[in-house]
């Protein structure tokens, strides 16, 4: 199945799921399209997870991220002893480009939702207490790093 079709059943699977705010809900999708495209770009992952000898969950999600007519974007999550701690587990979001899907964050970590405000055309995320903007090519986190040296 080229990346063309294998898009068409990822979206057509998901027909209206996907959300414009508010939580992404997450449930696993075993052997659909969706799992496929997850399964390819966190191939990686999932390998190291293999090698420890552990099969993590695979949990999907769809949210409309950017303009109404922009595919939506799928949210992955793989739930294992390794992959999850305390907080939770890490999310990673993918995003359709002309160069076929790519993750624009990783490891965000606990529930993730939409928000109802934007940056560069693209809404922004929370998950736990951090908070996510659209930088124009990836998501990055919009709380300044403490620095160190600076006296408190």
């Amino acid at each position: 199945m080229n990346r063309f079709a294998l898009l068409a059943a990822v979206l057509v699977s998901f027909a209206g799921h996907a959300r414009a705010a508010g939580p992404v809900a997450m449930a696993p999708a075993p052997g659909t399209p969706a799992d496929a495209v997850a399964r390819a770009a966190l191939a990686q992952d999932l390998a190291e997870a293999a090698r420890s000898r552990e099969k993590p969950l695979l949990l999907l999600g769809l949210a409309q991220l950017g303009r109404p007519n922009d595919r939506a974007a799928l949210f992955v999550q793989l739930q294992s002893a390794r992959e999850c701690g305390s907080a939770g587990c890490g999310t990673s979001v993918l995003v359709w480009s002309p160069q076929g899907w790519r993750r624009v964050l990783d490891g965000a970590i606990g529930r993730v939702s939409v928000g109802s405000t934007r940056h560069n055309g693209y809404a922004d995320l929370s998950a736990g207490t951090e908070q996510y903007r659209w930088t124009g090519q990836s998501y990055q986190n919009a709380r300044p790093v403490p620095n160190p040296r600076v006296a408190r």
